[in-house]
């Protein structure tokens, strides 16, 4: 708890100016509400008890108009200073977040749900806004606007004050007794709402192998039965909530009463002016209004908390760490062949070895085959290369220079990938092979299509490369996808071309056509291709068996 309530005043600090601006705007408005409120008494005393004229009282009249727009000036100000406080917080979280998904790279993510990783990255983070935009000015402005009340109710009258004083010691005692209720209840929530998540995105994502089997009854009991769940631990932290107000309300309102009685006894009998209990009337729901505001918001920190223990769950989720930050390729890198060596590599997952002692040389423009059984450590090769892995011993060298001191801009740059399920976004066939560089020009999305022998089905579309693909290549078959992803590659114009069975799971048709389009992509270039179907056109064949490599051809 102690830790999280740090992490929460750390963002904090990041943001002080505009948090230190909602707090005066804030104060101000509290200020202007009590001129408001001594210039109505003012003129009701005039008018009722001395008879005065209205006109004579044209000045207040005047001044107690002017301060409205003023006043919802400053709390407008305040709201907008407060947001950007939250929109500050709220990016640098998601900035971290992101970077920390993006260094733990693919084989540390595998292993967790993509649904709790987005709520998360989603939810949570959102969460932190009540935090920072509404709880943390209010708990600055409790402290202030309450002394800053009291300040012009003591000189009217000290017994009414004092009533005040005393009943308001209870506030706060109620916000923590319910409060922290409240936030067991509220983590409870969020590990039903990541769960549930989770197996929402895995089954819509699955969704065709649901219904190939039969299950979707089943898996829309179990849906509904998680559904139910959540509606039941949200009802629960809801009746918190209306308990923590209602409790607040009832001590303000008696509270209120009580100042009401004293005063009004004082009145009749003579011994307090009507202007000074008018006016204590008038400010005292003001006074609990803020304690009874901090009250509510009170509950967007326990949601906060709860939030923040799953983001920082997850920034200290420990991975391979390999993966370093790299931003988009947006110029072509010539697509020089370069010479990549293995020096004895080794690599241990989970306590099995996966690499031992691997060492071979790509040299430039060289096609290597990597074949094996499954789990032989085919694909562990390609994931070093792209810096998914780091070895446990050895090294890797691209012309004599350690692959883990290269610039991962550099790097990126000269390396390209296609692997056996390549992704596609919702988008135009250009936009998704555009983004195998950005910035690149129609033209040469056009030329990289054909190169990949995308035009080969392209007169069967409606609108060609401008024809709009669903998530994951929906609309497309199988070879279809894989040409798209080919095509990426040849808009890279890459120095390394690495290729994880990129025929796997194709038709005869397809897989001819995605051969020939490799042929041509390799042409210049170092090329090193993990395949199960045999190594035609590759000049140079390694096997590996439990981890070691054995020379083929």
């Amino acid at each position: 708890m102690t830790g999280i309530t740090a992490w929460l005043r750390g963002h904090g600090r990041n943001v002080r100016r505009p948090l230190a601006l909602t707090i005066a705007l804030g104060e101000i408005s509290g200020i202007l509400l009590i001129l408001q409120t001594a210039l109505l008494v003012g003129i009701a005393d005039a008018v009722i008890f001395r008879h005065a004229a209205v006109l004579s009282l044209a000045n207040l009249f005047v001044a107690l108009i002017a301060i409205a727009p003023v006043r919802f000036l400053v709390m407008w100000a305040s709201r907008q200073a407060a947001y950007e406080c939250a929109s500050r917080v709220k990016l640098d979280v998601r900035r971290r977040l992101m970077g920390h998904l993006r260094r733990l790279g693919p084989i540390s993510l595998s292993g967790m749900r993509a649904g709790e990783v987005a709520t998360v990255a989603v939810d949570a983070v959102e969460a932190l806004e009540g935090y920072y935009s509404r709880y943390l000015p209010q708990r600055a402005l409790s402290t202030l606007l309450p002394f800053t009340l009291l300040a012009a109710v003591f000189p009217l009258d000290w017994i009414s004050g004092l009533v005040l004083v005393l009943t308001a010691v209870f506030l706060p005692l109620i916000m923590i007794v319910i409060g922290e209720e409240s936030h067991v209840r509220n983590q409870r929530l969020w590990a039903i709402l990541a769960r549930m998540s989770g197996r929402f995105l895995d089954i819509l994502q699955g969704l065709t192998t649901v219904k190939m089997f039969g299950a979707a009854r089943r898996e829309a009991a179990e849906i509904e039965r998680a559904s139910n769940e959540y509606r039941t631990n949200t009802m629960s932290v809801m009746r918190i909530a209306f308990l923590s107000s209602f409790m607040l309300e009832l001590l303000s309102a008696v509270s209120i009463a009580i100042v009401a009685v004293l005063s009004g006894l004082r009145l009749m009998a003579g011994t307090m002016q009507f202007g000074r209990a008018y006016f204590i009337l008038l400010v005292a729901p003001e006074y609990f209004l803020v304690l009874r505001t901090l009250g509510t918001f009170y509950h967007m920190r326990m949601e906060a908390m709860s939030a923040a223990e799953r983001i920082v769950g997850l920034l200290e989720t420990q991975g391979s760490e390999a993966l370093l930050e790299a931003t988009l390729p947006t110029n072509a890198p010539g697509g020089e062949a370069f010479e990549v060596a293995f020096e004895s590599v080794s690599l241990s997952l989970k306590k099995r070895i996966i690499l031992d002692e691997v060492s071979f040389l790509a040299a430039r423009g060289a096609h290597i085959a990597l074949t094996g059984a499954s789990g032989a450590g085919k694909s562990t090769i390609l994931n070093i290369l792209l810096r998914f892995l780091r070895p446990d011993t050895g090294r890797v060298l691209v012309e004599d220079r350690a692959l883990d001191l290269l610039p991962p801009d550099e790097w990126f740059e000269r390396v390209a990938w296609l692997p056996q399920k390549p992704t596609l976004f919702h988008g135009t066939l250009g936009e998704n092979i555009g983004l195998g560089r950005v910035g690149a020009r129609r033209d040469e999305i056009a030329e990289a299509a054909r190169m990949a022998c995308v035009d080969e089905f392209l007169p069967r579309l409606p609108s060609g490369l401008d024809t709009t693909v669903g998530e994951g290549g929906q609309g497309l078959s199988r070879g279809q996808v894989q040409r798209v992803a080919l095509a990426r590659l040849f808009l890279r114009r890459p120095g390394l071309v690495l290729l994880d069975e990129p025929t796997a799971h194709l038709d005869p048709a397809s897989a001819e056509l995605v051969s020939a389009a490799i042929q041509v992509l390799g042409r210049g270039r170092t090329m090193i291709m993990v395949t199960h179907r045999g190594s035609a056109g590759m000049e140079r064949t390694l096997v590996l068996e439990a981890g070691k490599l054995r020379d083929g051809a």
